[in-house]
């Protein structure tokens, strides 16, 4: 993965499961689950009750989204 929304989806999705197969979903389907796996780790941050770092990378959703979107299931 050496695009960088490889990148940030591997960040961002390994640190709470193994990361998914891009063709699990279509084009269209793969926004609302990333959507849904987003609002996940805004929880998860609010019970937890973890601060982030200043330095630590921010989440980037589009890049995950255009990472998946290229890669996803035909149809």
């Amino acid at each position: 993965m050496n695009q960088p929304e490889g990148r940030s989806f591997k960040l961002a999705c390994q640190q709470c499961h193994v990361l998914p197969d891009p063709q699990r979903h279509t084009a269209a389907e793969w926004p609302a689950v990333v959507a849904r796996m987003e609002k996940n780790m805004e929880w998860m941050n609010r019970v937890v009750g973890s601060s982030h770092p200043p330095d630590e990378p921010q989440l980037r959703v589009e890049e995950i989204n255009a990472f998946l979107v290229k890669r996803a299931r035909k149809g």
